[in-house]
């Protein structure tokens, strides 16, 4: 039985997607809750994505925002769709040492350059630059086929000979690397943080000399980088970096969204009700509309659910439902966002203040719950900016969310968060 799905609907969003060199990507919507969405199930974002092609075709850019919000999803769209670019995606996030990024920025440019289609379209530059590749020396070897330099060599020779061959070559590249605050900190942790003080500044000083290049560097983060390099003292490593930071979809993009998950689905959902699951969740971030489009499918409902059971739905499937990894996992990685122990009590302190106050919270107010973990004004003194790192960490990781206008009070960023928290602290 072939499905029929609204043909207006269908055709505005088949031409939306043409119109932006993006049709090969639309089928059939599947729910997705788990891994980043590719391919057809991934929500197109066309005027976000070329906004992302336009920043980086201009130079270097942190795409950074909270986790699960459609950062490697958009990531992955560019490298479908990359135009004049070379693109060389790679996940920083399980790299705890400088060795191995190299290695396999090194790797995925052989793999790429190896494609025939890319040898086709950058001709005789392809065969020079596999060559110039081959000699660069890889410490440790990694487990690569090009030649190997002694064990015990740094990564220093392997950084510079990996900016040279990027100097000497004439090719548009941009690599897309995912998770990079991530490696950041389990660099830190596995060897020390001097040894991240010497990749940072090694890092800016390639994209320095790399400006005039046709090679940009897209990095992102689900933990804050901002955050991270200030606990290290870095900052002025990353400040050179443009910053776009990934929005939740508008209310028409989320009613869009949900129309299409819906009928993909054959789940029953009237328009009254896509607004009401907007109101409820208070976020517009895609993960959050798959999860509630999850929770109906699971209901077989036969019929639009009304406002009630939407209400129902919500607060006993979602908030203190058993599937809702997205909150669960927001709650748990509070201790690998804050890794010391006062950062984390006061993380804590703050995210319980706010969800107990419906109005949100002021700066003063988050000095006074500073203030009670901390009374001795001497010892809050050496703690330096502790407070401001913890809510910039917060508002950036998307739990927090400061108002614009004002007394610019501070809330939960979703209402779906807030109320999980409040149960898990009742």
């Amino acid at each position: 039985m072939v499905k029929r799905v609204a043909p207006k609907r269908r055709f505005r969003a088949i031409n939306l997607l043409r119109n932006n060199n993006f049709a090969q990507y639309i089928h059939c919507m599947k729910i997705r809750i788990g891994p980043p969405v590719v391919g057809e199930n991934f929500f197109l974002r066309p005027d976000l994505i070329g906004l992302l092609k336009n920043r980086f075709s201009l130079g270097n850019l942190a795409f950074l925002g909270p986790r699960r919000t459609g950062k490697t999803s958009c990531l992955r769209a560019i490298l479908a769709d990359p135009g004049d670019y070379l693109p060389i995606y790679m996940n920083l996030e399980e790299h705890d040492s400088v060795e191995r990024w190299f290695g396999d920025m090194l790797e995925e440019l052989r793999t790429a350059f190896d494609k025939p289609e890319k040898a086709k379209r950058l001709g005789g530059k392809v065969s020079d630059f596999l060559k110039r590749i081959e000699k660069v020396s890889i410490p440790g070897g990694g487990g690569l086929e090009f030649k190997k330099s002694n064990i015990d060599e740094r990564w220093r020779r392997t950084a510079d000979e990996f900016l040279n061959l990027l100097l000497e070559a004439d090719v548009p590249i941009v690599f897309l690397i995912d998770e990079f605050p991530v490696f950041l900190t389990l660099v830190g942790k596995n060897r020390d943080i001097s040894e991240v003080e010497s990749v940072l500044n090694w890092f800016r000083a390639a994209r320095q000399k790399l400006a005039e290049k046709p090679v940009h560097f897209v990095i992102t983060g689900s933990i804050g980088l901002k955050g991270v390099v200030r606990r290290f003292g870095l900052s002025p490593t990353i400040n050179d970096f443009d910053v776009l930071t990934i929005r939740p979809l508008t209310d028409g993009q989320a009613l869009e969204m949900l129309e299409l998950l819906a009928a993909d689905n054959d789940i029953p959902l009237s328009l009254a009700g896509r607004r009401n699951i907007l109101k409820l969740l208070g976020a517009n971030w895609p993960i959050l509309l798959q999860l509630f489009i999850s929770e109906l499918q699971a209901a077989c409902l036969t019929k639009p659910p009304t406002k009630a059971q939407l209400s129902q739905i919500y607060k006993e499937r979602l908030v203190a439902g058993g599937r809702n990894q997205y909150c669960d996992g927001m709650y748990d990685r509070l201790k690998e966002v804050f890794v010391d122990g006062e950062s984390l009590t006061l993380a804590r302190a703050i995210l319980k203040a706010v969800c107990l106050s419906p109005d949100g919270l002021t700066r003063t107010d988050f000095e006074k719950v500073h203030r009670v973990l901390v009374p001795d004004d001497s010892h809050r003194v050496l703690l330096g900016d502790e407070l401001e790192y913890v809510l910039d960490t917060l508002e950036h990781d998307g739990y927090l969310l400061q108002e614009t206008e004002g007394e610019q009070r501070t809330r939960f960023a979703s209402n779906i968060l807030r109320d999980f928290w409040l149960r898990k602290i009742s």
